[in-house]
């Protein structure tokens, strides 16, 4: 009798185990089929169209970061042949399934516990950052997929010593670098993990020799900044320099900190710090490898936290963290209910996951429904304006590319006063023209490296496009006005919302442009100054 309750036990956990895990796929799946929707469906974003214009005019770098996106991006559309949104995001697309695999292999070569390993890879996934982002053509998607390969790989270090798996950090290293400055930290976690528990190791050749690998794929941005003065370095710099009282630097470390609530929904995001805080003060001193490992990894949480408080940190900096952090989380707060563990970990414990996914997935359906229709008034969204970043970055671009080619005449030089509007305009202009930056602004660009001179622009008419009105030269505010002979207004292309006009973007067509007079324009520089 005993055997047979036992087996029938066993045979209801089985069930509920296999009911659970294929939730969770159908979970994944429906994530999928949304990435896969979006990829083909929704236009391109304003960065999006940034880094497809990097890939027309491919460079050994670029001057806000590294040039892999571009190189994914050029490989894709020569590919598919044309240029759409899902050729420009096609390789982000496969990137967000290989990142999902190989976090649940880590999570599982780390443990060895299947469902654990897949509730990791699918809380991941429905994060609002990876279901509104997880396949747009950005630096962090390709960062991301190249940190969680390293992370994996150093996993099948930790459980097979075998140091060839070293070799595979470099690559993985590299790649992450390629993808995104911030890449370079790997580097750093994977030494701090070294130094914290297995020190003998940093006397063995092949932790540098991966080292070395990895560093070969820094040539190429080391070469393009050689060759530009170092001005992609001075930009990072400048950018993450932030606001000089305290008093700013403290609300921008709490806004910082306020927003990663919103990139992983806050009930993960408590999660995550209660699990890791519990994890660093049992491992501090005798550190459990496994644990110790994804520690390190999710080192880039704790430094950008702090790094906000001194300057000027982007909330996304430090997504890579997640990765390892989240892995961590799932292991430890499961092991804790499965042993019915005390402390904190019995938080997380009843109807914790459910209220934290419907806290993550629920604000992601209400972005993309404002997106598609618009969940405020049209009095309350024209005050908004550019602070209502879901309707100012996706609605409008397509029409105008419509609007800027029923006027423009073959012999005009068409130009914008932003980065973000040379390329959209190129991405939606039918025939994807080459868009010239005129501006006289402080703000370098990647436009400025490409033609940092305007003098080969002597005579010509232009059709210059703006978010703003082009008036002429004041007291407050130079603009390039007398630089032409005549500025005739054409008409404006209006972003509507609920039928009414929110913005309006400026057309002219100017004539016979003059670059030295009244004032010089150019060269420009890549130091924000003139």
């Amino acid at each position: 009798m005993d055997t047979e309750s036992g087996a029938a036990n066993l045979s209801n956990r089985m069930r509920r185990f296999l009911g659970t895990a294929a939730v969770l796929c159908a979970g994944l799946a429906c994530v999928f089929a949304w990435r896969a929707y979006f990829t083909e469906h929704v236009n391109l974003i304003p960065d999006e169209c940034s880094y497809w214009a990097w890939s027309r005019r491919l460079d050994w770098s670029y001057f806000d970061n590294s040039g892999l996106v571009a190189y994914l991006i050029r490989m894709s559309t020569e590919l598919f042949g044309k240029n759409t949104p899902y050729s420009v995001r096609f390789p982000f697309l496969v990137l967000s399934g290989l990142t999902t695999y190989f976090l649940y292999k880590a999570s599982f070569v780390l443990f060895g516990n299947r469902f654990r390993a897949l509730l990791a890879a699918v809380l991941f996934n429905i994060t609002p950052i990876s279901l509104l982002g997880g396949s747009a053509a950005i630096h962090d998607n390709a960062l991301v997929f190249f940190w969680t390969l390293g992370v994996w790989a150093s996993a099948g270090f930790l459980k097979s010593g075998d140091p060839r798996w070293f070799y595979v950090m470099g690559i993985a290293a590299g790649l992450a670098i390629q993808s995104k400055y911030t890449g370079v930290l790997m580097l750093g976690c994977l030494f701090v993990f070294l130094i914290w528990t297995k020190r003998e190791l940093l006397l063995r050749k092949e932790p540098w020799l991966g080292a070395l690998i990895a560093a070969v794929f820094v040539v190429p941005i080391v070469w393009w900044n050689m060759r530009h003065d170092w001005a992609s370095v001075y930009h990072i710099f400048f950018i993450g320099s932030g606001a000089t009282s305290t008093g700013k630097k403290i609300a921008d470390g709490l806004g910082y900190h306020a927003a990663q609530f919103l990139l992983v929904s806050p009930l993960f995001y408590l999660a995550l710090i209660a699990a890791s805080a519990s994890s660093v003060r049992r491992n501090i001193f005798k550190p459990a490898t496994e644990e110790a490992l994804l520690l390190s990894f999710g080192l880039p949480l704790g430094l950008f936290g702090i790094m906000a408080f001194k300057g000027h940190v982007e909330a996304n900096w430090a997504v890579m963290g997640y990765i390892s952090t989240g892995i961590l989380a799932v292991e430890v707060i499961g092991r804790a209910n499965t042993e019915n563990g005390p402390g904190f970990r019995r938080l997380f414990q009843g109807g914790f996951l459910k209220w934290a996914t419907v806290l993550a997935v629920v604000p992601v359906l209400l972005v993309i429904a404002h997106a598609w229709i618009g969940l405020i008034p049209a009095s309350l969204e024209k005050k908004l304006g550019k602070d209502d970043r879901i309707i100012w970055e996706t609605r409008g671009w397509r029409g105008l590319g419509s609007h800027i080619a029923a006027i423009k005449s073959p012999e005009d030089v068409l130009a914008a006063d932003t980065y973000q509007l040379c390329a959209l305009l190129e991405f939606n202009v039918p025939g994807n023209p080459q868009v010239r930056y005129l501006a006289p602004w402080r703000r370098p660009t990647q436009f400025d490296v490409w033609e940092p001179s305007f003098d080969n622009m002597k005579g010509r008419n232009i059709l210059f496009v703006s978010g703003t009105p082009l008036n002429p030269s004041s007291a407050a505010l130079t603009t390039i006005y007398e630089n032409f002979a005549r500025v005739e207004p054409l008409p404006d292309y209006q972003i509507m919302y609920h039928g009414v006009p929110i913005r309006s973007v400026h057309v002219y067509r100017c004539y016979t442009f003059d670059p030295f007079s009244p004032r010089r324009l150019g060269p420009r520089s890549l130091f924000y100054r003139e």
